[in-house]
């Protein structure tokens, strides 16, 4: 696997600081420390905070486009796809989870995270209902989903929901 160039490396450092350290306590130069470059190499591929913010967003939108794109691909179909990795991406720590809790801490006090995060929801919500031709029913879905993700976040396991996937659809989109 090739290494990380300088600007993934920056932009990891600075998802890990957001999720483990809160947004307001992250600075540039922590951003650096942590990512093994020097402040003038951060400065190079971010001019500011703002373009740092800017660059963890537009990786957000990429990711969530992609994980949607493989979830249409996906044999196993967009709900179940959904609910699954709503288990396994943070058991793995996975780039998506960790971009996205990242973003959901930054929407506290960045309005731009939180209308990012919000179309990305509004995203999975409308491909879920295409899926399931149910409004309703692809919101149950999605906010299952979501909650596994919240009780990722404060630390609790879902891992007896993930396994139960058929049964949560068979309730929440019966057909």
């Amino acid at each position: 696997m090739p290494r990380p160039s300088q600007r993934d490396r920056i932009l990891d450092a600075y998802t890990d600081l957001v999720v483990t350290s809160g947004p307001e306590t992250v600075t540039l130069d922590a951003v650096a420390t942590a990512a093994g470059v020097s402040k003038g190499g951060l400065l190079y591929h971010f001019g500011s905070r703002e373009a740092l913010l800017e660059g963890l967003l537009d990786r957000g939108r990429e990711l969530a486009d992609a994980d949607l794109a493989a979830a249409r691909a996906a044999p196993e179909g967009i709900a179940r796809y959904y609910l699954r990795t709503s288990v396994d991406e943070p058991a793995a720590g996975s780039p998506v989870y960790r971009t996205t809790v990242a973003m959901i801490k930054l929407s506290t006090t960045e309005p731009r995270a939180a209308e990012v995060t919000r179309r990305c929801l509004e995203a999975w919500r409308a491909a879920l209902a295409e899926e399931l031709a149910d409004p309703l029913a692809a919101d149950l879905v999605a906010a299952v989903g979501d909650g596994i993700y919240l009780r990722a976040i404060v630390g609790e396991s879902s891992r007896a929901l993930g396994a139960a996937v058929e049964e949560v659809l068979r309730r929440a989109a019966p057909r």
